[in-house]
């Protein structure tokens, strides 16, 4: 009543003093009578409290006309936060508080406790709110709000770390990739700006990818694995071999496009899937792919590809080397798409030749040969080597696969084929 009274007189809410310099003998009768009440903290008349805050300055308060005298141990005997918070900094031996904003208003309460107890008052630095891009505080309708979710999402431990010391904070140069340790190093709690921060998640992809790029593929595969059992694309109780093979490929294939470690996985399902219309009427008005078709190599290139496939000539990846594709001659992982792997006599090696050949019988080269042959294979106008991709395909479609072919949406090379 008191509390409706005083917000409808347009009074900050706060306690009237009816009991503050009552009788101690009316009080005890009261408790003797098992009258509920709460145990209240005394504010000294004229009291003001002054902080340094390290991230807002000099901060003060007129306690008496702000907060009034406050509750300690609710009327059931269960303490509040503000005197739990206080006692447990003092023994604790608690030196620096940082915290959001939004705690400032506790301070004061918290101060006059530890004046009261005799105990120091630790460093306090209040950050600013995270906005999402709206500019409105960050919720759970602004997206993921877990961990784990962010994890789930394919962002690297440390790359999130990064980008959340980014969030109000920075050491004074234009850097803004840093290891834990360097975080840690470079830290300065006088550096954490006022100003509020926004989330950005695009910022966010950058960061992870910058860390992505760090990382070789060996160092990764394991966490794309996990993503690629997350979104159901490979079985979790597949064959080892065959698992570490196809998410080995997987991620050296999108190693460089990734911003984060789901990409590789979608990358793949991107690849497995054949989206080539069933015919030329389907083909969007406009688009690169209807306007190469009408320049008219498609068709011949197209025929070609069907007839060596036919009487088996085309080359396919060789069953026994599928990686042949995604190493070098020194056996290392190749991650740059204009590298093209393999040995004398491997898949990419016939691969290349027999576009070679197909150029100089066709006579057509450059776009005009690789963009044809990249819609016939791929379904697509754009996308990474074509051997790398076709290379995973067949892991994908081998005997005793460990690819989830429904959800993945594999296409085999045999059905590109019949499509064509």
């Amino acid at each position: 009543v008191m509390k409706a009274k005083m917000e409808a007189e347009g009074i900050p809410p706060r306690y009237d003093g009816t009991w503050r310099d009552a009788d101690p003998k009316v009080v005890a009768q009261k408790m003797a009578e098992g009258v509920p009440y709460t145990v209240r903290f005394k504010v000294p008349p004229g009291s003001r409290i002054v902080i340094d805050d390290a991230v807002r300055g000099t901060v003060s308060w007129d306690a008496e006309a702000t907060v009034g005298d406050f509750i300690l141990l609710r009327s059931s005997g269960v303490p509040v936060y503000n005197f739990c918070v206080a006692v447990d900094d003092s023994t604790m031996g608690i030196t620096t508080v940082i915290r959001a904003e939004e705690h400032l208003t506790n301070t004061l309460r918290q101060a006059l406790i530890l004046d009261a107890l005799g105990a120091p008052r630790p460093r306090y630095a209040h950050c600013s709110l995270i906005l999402g891009e709206d500019k409105q505080k960050l919720s759970k309708r602004h997206g993921a709000t877990s961990c784990n979710q962010f994890r789930l999402d394919g962002f690297l431990p440390d790359a999130m770390i990064n980008y959340l010391a980014l969030l109000g904070w920075n050491d004074g140069t234009d850097n803004e990739i840093f290891t834990r340790d360097e975080l840690i190093e470079a830290f300065d709690i006088d550096r954490i700006v006022k100003s509020p921060s926004v989330f950005d998640m695009d910022k966010l992809k950058w960061v992870n990818a910058q860390h992505l790029k760090q990382l070789t593929v060996e160092e990764i595969t394991g966490l794309v694995q996990e993503q690629m059992e997350y979104l159901n694309v490979i079985n979790k109780d597949g064959d080892a071999v065959k698992t570490r093979d196809f998410v080995f490929a997987s991620t050296a294939l999108a190693k460089q496009m990734m911003e984060t470690l789901r990409d590789a996985a979608t990358n793949a399902k991107t690849v497995l899937g054949y989206n080539l219309p069933a015919t030329f009427a389907d083909l969007e008005d406009g688009s690169e792919a209807k306007e190469m078709v009408i320049q008219g190599n498609f068709y011949g290139i197209a025929m070609k590809i069907i007839e060596m496939y036919e009487n088996g000539s085309f080359p396919i990846p060789d069953a026994n080397n599928l990686l042949a594709a995604f190493m070098d001659s020194s056996n290392n992982v190749i991650t740059e798409d204009t590298v093209i792997g393999g040995e004398e006599g491997s898949y990419p090696v016939a691969y290349k030749a027999t576009m070679k050949a197909i150029a100089k019988e066709m006579k057509v080269k450059g776009k005009n040969l690789f963009h044809p042959v990249r819609l016939a294979l791929t379904g697509e106008m754009s996308g990474q080597d074509v051997t790398k991709q076709l290379s995973l395909l067949a892991m994908a479609t081998q005997e005793g696969s460990i690819v989830n072919s429904e959800a993945a949406g594999v296409v085999p090379f045999d059905v590109r084929i019949q499509n064509l």
